[in-house]
């Protein structure tokens, strides 16, 4: 079965994360991802949590950045969640931007940021004692005050850019494709990481490129559509002005979506403007067959896992839903793209 890992959101009080990831272990996914969004609840306070409750599978900020935490500080930190875990630790790094403005952060040169940043973690990882005047990182005789479990833990990238998936070719263990489930545009961001494979000679077996879809799944097919269109609201809203992505997603929004991220920034404004190139291009929604039949036309040559963010039912629970994705849409996505899976997806689309 092709790996499945779960990205979490820091809003779940300690007992209820713990629940998650016993279950998420138990059902056999093999990541946990745990975002890092300065004042959201603490992501490694979280994941020392996981740490001590969980035994097999892999956990990491999904993701932290370069900005808000020295790339030093976030070395000493995964050395250490990884010898919490006795080596289960995985690192994401993205270009955050949730909160930045309340904290005065400015984010520059965002592919020097994570190269620069890549550098110095591995070499800290390996027992160097670091020096760098870099153009967004500094270290001055930097050097881990313990020995890492491991020198080398998996790094992942998190985005929808290009630049920066071909840079995880090049550079990362990993990529997570984010809400991008067109297969044109993921057979465009698999060629950017192979792109930047070939640069630094490496096989296109060294990266696990991941599909990351926001996911919901319910009988009741307008309500998960309802879910995931107030989340594709409010990520356009939130990535405004940086679009260009949604040109590869074959998405063009009404004028109304721009007027309101100029203005007032309602998401419950913008909800009936969100296009369904739009909603079912980031995210996936409908019961486990029509979820099945989205993930499997998005699983293109070259992409080796998926990453799903799971949301609840208002008022309810992901549990179903990180219970209902393994045990019945991969189930079926493993059969392949048959006659009626394909079908099921023309028919979602039309809707």
């Amino acid at each position: 079965m092709i790996p499945v890992s779960l990205l979490l959101n820091a809003e779940y009080e300690p007992s209820e994360l713990i629940q998650l990831g016993r279950l998420a272990e138990d059902l056999g996914y093999s990541h946990l991802w745990y975002t890092d969004i300065r004042l959201f609840r603490e992501c490694f306070i979280g994941l020392a949590a996981l740490a001590a409750n969980t035994s097999r599978i892999a956990l990491g900020p999904g993701v932290t950045d370069p900005y808000s935490r020295h790339p030093a500080v976030t070395a000493a930190t995964m050395a250490t969640l990884d010898e919490l875990t006795h080596g289960r630790a995985i690192l994401g790094l993205g270009l955050g931007g949730t909160s930045f403005k309340e904290l005065g952060i400015t984010v520059s040169k965002p592919l020097t940021a994570l190269r620069e940043a890549v550098d110095v973690i591995r070499r800290l990882w390996r027992g160097e004692e670091v020096t760098l005047q870099g153009k967004t990182v500094s270290v001055r005789g930097g050097r881990l005050q313990f020995p890492p479990v491991r020198d080398r833990i998996p790094i992942y990238f998190a985005t929808h850019g290009a630049q920066v998936t071909r840079l995880a070719g090049e550079i990362a263990d990993g990529v997570l494709i984010a809400n991008t489930m067109v297969p044109d545009a993921i057979d465009f961001y698999v060629a950017q990481a192979q792109e930047g494979a070939a640069k630094a000679q490496r096989g296109v077996d060294e990266v696990d490129v991941s599909i990351r879809p926001e996911v919901c799944i319910a009988e009741n097919e307008d309500a998960a559509v309802d879910v995931i269109r107030k989340r594709v609201a409010q990520r356009l809203l939130w990535t405004y002005p940086h679009w260009e992505y949604l040109e590869r997603l074959n998405v063009d929004l009404p004028p109304e979506v721009e007027a309101i991220a100029k203005g007032s920034r309602s998401v419950d404004e913008a909800l009936p403007y969100v296009p369904k190139e739009a909603l079912y291009g980031m995210g996936v929604a409908g019961d486990s067959e029509h979820v099945a039949a989205q993930i499997a036309a998005a699983i293109r040559p070259g992409v080796t896992s998926v990453t799903i963010r799971a949301y609840a039912l208002p008022g309810g629970s992901i549990t179903p839903i990180v219970r209902a994705f393994i045990n019945d849409v991969m189930p079926m996505v493993e059969r392949g793209l048959s006659g009626s899976l394909a079908r099921t997806s023309s028919q979602t689309a039309a809707r």
